[in-house]
């Protein structure tokens, strides 16, 4: 952990020097970073707001096993202001079957000893789609809704090949949930969220007034952000870039290298054709959707000349809504076919 801290911190330090403009926001995911180095995390943060700029969001990814009173007074004094605590589920046997640490307990007690030590900037994390539940999904969303939080990220359980669960699924050992019930419990978070006051601002991410990610959301209209550490991707506007995601890999190339270009770094540049597509995509996984006329403009694309017919048809059966002058975004009951109907508009070489 020692050495990684060191890597970090090194890898961070030529980053920032190199990149143009100065840090809004930080958030430290992937991993466990709740178990991370509190001294390690504090240099991390010092060194980001030494960039320049103002911190406005620090976000802390937590598992709730991992949330005590010396690490919540810890991580708020320096300056984490937003956790996003992995409950996935109150339901312990499915927590059990998830492998994860924690009960639905602890998850509630979590949360609460988080708002009480004065975070007032809360998310919970909820898989629904999950198969063989003991209680119904209707009682996460109580709970969670009942908990001071001001976010909620809910995500469907997918099956990844090279996991356990890939390969007890490959073996008849667990099953997959049914596509009617993934439906379902989509409509029935949608409904739940709207009446807790959330609003769904993009396809997996519900917020109460002034509780939006501000991070999140820099992803999603293409603004550039710096990716640091194994297997963190980078943006710079132009150009995609991913570190080395083996651990002890990572370490060693950050380790013996004297400046930013010794370090192995895979990059990709984007071009307008790609831009289009990818804000394409994210734009329309939002609530705000995308500006067709922007687009056309930045990149030289646009949704509807790229197959009109269906465009229009998508419009006629409010697959996608018009929000007014050239703005459109799709229809809340139709995100879970967000990909699909983006891809569509696609420009293809």
């Amino acid at each position: 952990m020692e050495a990684m801290g060191e890597a970090l911190l090194k890898e961070l330090e030529w980053k920032v020097s190199a990149a143009s403009g100065s840090v809004s926001t930080l958030y430290f995911g992937g991993g466990t970073p709740s178990l991370f180095s509190l001294d390690a995390l504090e240099k991390l943060v010092e060194k980001s707001a030494a960039a320049g700029g103002s911190l406005s969001e620090i976000t802390l990814e937590a598992n709730p096993e991992d949330i005590t009173p010396q690490r919540l007074k810890a991580w708020l004094s320096m300056g984490i202001n937003r956790l996003s605590i992995g409950v996935q589920t109150f339901d312990d046997n499915r927590l059990q079957w998830m492998n994860r640490a924690h009960t639905g307990q602890q998850a509630i007690e979590a949360i609460e000893a988080a708002y009480g030590a004065g975070f007032k900037h809360l998310s919970a994390d909820l898989i629904y789609g999950l198969p063989d539940r003991t209680a119904p999904f209707s009682r996460d969303l109580e709970k969670a809704c009942s908990l001071p939080v001001d976010h909620l990220s809910a995500y469907i359980l997918t099956v990844e090949d090279r996991t356990v669960l890939g390969k007890n699924v490959r073996k008849g050992v667990d099953s997959v949930a049914p596509e009617s019930l993934v439906e379902a419990e989509y409509a029935e978070l949608c409904a739940h969220a709207s009446k807790a006051g959330f609003d769904h601002y993009e396809v997996s991410n519900f917020a109460r007034p002034k509780g939006y990610a501000q991070h999140n959301q820099h992803y999603w209209t293409g603004q550039p952000y710096l990716g640091i550490g194994p297997g963190a991707h980078g943006f710079d506007g132009k150009k995609r870039s991913a570190n080395a995601s083996n651990n002890p890999r990572y370490i060693a190339q950050v380790s013996n290298a004297n400046k930013l270009n010794d370090i192995k770094i895979e990059s990709e540049v984007l071009t307008k054709r790609d831009r289009y597509n990818e804000h394409l995509m994210t734009g329309l996984r939002t609530k705000k959707g995308v500006d067709v006329a922007a687009l056309e403009s930045s990149f030289g694309f646009n949704p509807i000349a790229e197959d009109p017919a269906l465009w229009s048809r998508y419009i006629n059966d409010q697959t996608i809504l018009a929000l007014g002058g050239s703005r459109f975004r799709i229809h809340e009951d139709k995100w879970l076919i967000a990909d699909r109907v983006a891809s569509a508009f696609f420009a293809i070489d």
